[in-house]
């Protein structure tokens, strides 16, 4: 089972914590497996015993239950384990009952060397290659833990050394001694996949919360970008409404004179062919004095409304200030221009304008004049104006063309 699919960091815990939950984890996994698979290697026992003839001389029975309740109550523990999150009493106390629960596993098998000791040489070699491969097993599958290996293989070892020592035949000694090298190999070695695993599986949570400290800063990142991706949309709003405030009039939503005198500026740059038409409402003072600021309000957006449906798309009507409006007519000839003028001063006068209640009668004075060819921008709206008051001072509500 490779360590990441046991992996599941806590941020309740620090990083060498981290690394006993998982280490718990995987020895209880392998030990689940190698507790259910001990049975048939006593089997294995049982049919040697039985076919040199010798298993109605040694309790097999009586041994083999000892050892299924000792494998019992490991495997209860392992699954323990499996089936609960690791807390902190479990990463305090767990090695410790993990050891002493595999003391009494190794003692019942251990006592194999005692109980199931006979005179066929066979039986004598497999009892001891078969404590020997247990003790292997459970040193690769408990490394994780040298004192769950420690005290799994002195007591699956000591009786077997106890009891060729303590026995009068050489063969019995040259075992003893054997089970006590071999105890010393296991623990060597045990010690060495100890170190690989524990900085295998340190590696392998470090990098789970590497990873997820990644993730969490893209996540981070992302939420970042949109923030930035809403705040840009906001400033690209917020400045367009700027520029729509630096170029639009509040009151009659034309462009204003800012907006008038940049179109200006552009056509006598290109010394493009234009006209221009300067217009005035009529007594608007009197409107203003008689009805107050909201009626004149209402008659400079009413006018707007009524100049701007009598113009082509290419027309630009701009209020100029006040009740002043200009009307900037590209490749217009003067004629041409004198004529869209006429038609307005016409279009105004002979209709009221409904004004809260009222219907006012709105006229207004128009000038219109075309640019001449290299002529400053001062020079073309001076003329303008001129032909606006040559309008008011002949009587009002009529055109002046000045070429």
């Amino acid at each position: 089972m490779p360590h990441s699919m046991l992996i599941s960091p806590d941020s309740r815990f620090s990083l060498p914590q981290q690394v006993e939950a998982v280490c718990i984890k995987l020895v209880a996994r392998r030990g689940l497996v190698a507790g259910l698979s001990a049975p048939s290697a006593a089997i294995l026992l049982h049919f040697v015993l039985d076919a040199e003839g010798v298993l109605a001389q040694v309790p097999f029975w009586p041994w083999f239950a000892v050892l299924c309740l000792a494998l019992f109550q490991q495997l209860l523990l392992d699954a323990w384990v499996l089936v609960h999150k690791p807390d902190a009493r479990m990463l305090q106390r767990w090695p410790q009952l993990n050891a002493a629960s595999l003391a009494l596993v190794g003692l019942a098998w251990g006592s194999a060397a005692w109980w199931l000791q006979s005179a066929s040489p066979l039986c004598s070699m497999m009892l001891y290659l078969v404590l020997a491969a247990v003790g292997a097993l459970a040193m690769i599958v408990q490394a994780a833990f040298m004192l769950a290996v420690v005290s799994f293989e002195l007591a699956l070892l000591l009786p077997g050394m106890l009891h060729g020592l303590g026995s009068s035949e050489r063969m019995a000694h040259y075992i003893g001694v054997a089970s006590l090298l071999y105890f010393g190999l296991l623990w060597l070695y045990g010690w060495v996949v100890h170190r690989q695993l524990r900085h295998g599986v340190r590696a392998s949570v470090q990098a789970v919360l590497l990873n997820e400290d990644l993730m969490a800063a893209n996540v981070r990142a992302a939420n970042a970008l949109q923030a930035l991706k809403r705040e840009h949309q906001q400033l690209q709003q917020a400045l367009q409404t700027i520029e729509r405030m630096a170029h639009v009039d509040e009151l009659t939503q034309l462009p204003n004179r800012r907006a008038a005198m940049a179109e200006l500026k552009r056509l006598v740059q290109a010394d493009a062919a234009a006209a221009l038409v300067l217009l005035d409402v009529d007594h608007f003072k009197q409107v203003n004095d008689t009805y107050g600021h909201h009626a004149g309000d209402a008659v400079l957006r009413g006018l707007a409304e009524r100049l701007l449906a009598c113009l082509r798309q290419d027309d630009l009507l701009a209020r100029f200030g006040g009740e002043e409006f200009v009307l900037i007519l590209p490749a217009t000839a003067p004629a041409d221009a004198c004529l869209l003028a006429q038609r307005l001063c016409d279009t105004l006068a002979a209709e009221p304008l409904p004004v809260e209640g009222a219907s006012l009668r709105v006229t207004a004075s128009f000038g219109v004049t075309a640019h001449r060819g290299g002529e400053a921008l001062h020079g073309w709206l001076a003329r303008a104006d001129e032909a606006m008051y040559q309008s008011k001072h002949a009587g009002r509500n009529r055109v002046t063309l000045l070429a």
